[in-house]
């Protein structure tokens, strides 16, 4: 039997306020182009931002008590920047322990240039929030945690990507096995924002890897893909399966506030909101 909930985070990426302010109108404009729409703001430095609204999902967590949270990916805009670092992991300890917390690495956690991963950056990773590929389950549902980077600019990593990719097939087998009736997938890169055969783009997991995950999907009864990177809301259906990429904890490049998802699991139904954080109500 399934009825529980959890919460769904993504990119608190602490940093992120700062690297993007003091932005001149042309700057804006040239990131527009892009699809990314900075706020016009006065230069600033720290991290006071992130700090305010992760603290304020921390709290929303621990009053709505969901089974457990998920971030998914990006807790840091700069690798190489432990007080970002330290803040967040300060911040998530403020979760109830009565509440699991799992971590899910996005580019900015594990690249120096934010699209080649590094295994000196992986390995701080681990060292700093855990495992970067892992696999649980809670009440008959398998969720798999994927390092989704490794599968978005895999030309240094390409053992490792397959390593995944046959680590995520394995789950899923097991999954079946054990009787855990459904399967959530848990990456950072969403496995595709328009449909599973869209073009390689900045946005979603390589084709390369993309199409075996779709396969592996269908085959074993992965119903369900949480991811973030995009900074904005993105919904989309495709081989049965749905791609629900969620909009940031902490700065938003799209329309859509920083906020959180609270996804709703029962026996037949996989259901889910988004929420603002940008006033403490």
């Amino acid at each position: 039997m399934s009825d529980f909930s959890f919460i769904q985070l993504a990119d608190p990426q602490f940093g992120l306020f700062a690297g993007s302010s003091g932005k001149t109108n042309a700057e804006i404009a040239a990131f527009a182009e892009r699809g990314i729409k900075l706020r016009k703001a006065k230069k600033i430095t720290g991290f006071a931002p992130e700090t305010a609204l992760f603290t304020r999902a921390i709290e929303r967590a621990n009053w709505l008590k969901p089974a457990f949270v998920v971030v998914c990916g990006d807790m840091v805009n700069d690798p190489d920047d432990q007080d970002q670092v330290d803040e967040v992991k300060r911040i998530g300890a403020l979760l109830d322990d009565s509440i699991a917390l799992y971590w899910v690495p996005g580019n900015h956690d594990v690249t120096a240039d934010y699209f080649t991963p590094e295994q000196k950056y992986i390995d701080r990773y681990r060292k700093n929030f855990g495992p970067d590929y892992y696999a649980f389950s809670h009440e008959g549902v398998r969720f798999i945690v994927i390092n989704s980077s490794i599968l978005t600019s895999p030309k240094t990593m390409a053992e490792e990507a397959k390593q995944q990719l046959d680590f995520v097939e394995a789950e899923a087998i097991i999954a079946g096995h054990q009787n855990d009736n459904r399967i959530i997938l848990l990456s950072h890169h969403p496995l595709f924002v328009e449909s599973a055969n869209e073009a390689d783009n900045p946005w979603s997991i390589k084709k390369k890897y993309r199409k075996p995950l779709v396969e592996i999907a269908a085959d074993h009864g992965i119903k369900a893909n949480f991811a973030g990177h995009w900074h904005q809301n993105n919904y989309a259906t495709d081989n049965g399966i749905e791609v629900v990429t969620s909009g940031p904890v902490g700065y938003p490049l799209g329309d859509d506030p920083s906020g959180f998802r609270v996804v709703n699991v029962t026996d037949t139904s996989i259901d889910h909101k988004y929420f603002s954080l940008e006033h403490n109500d």
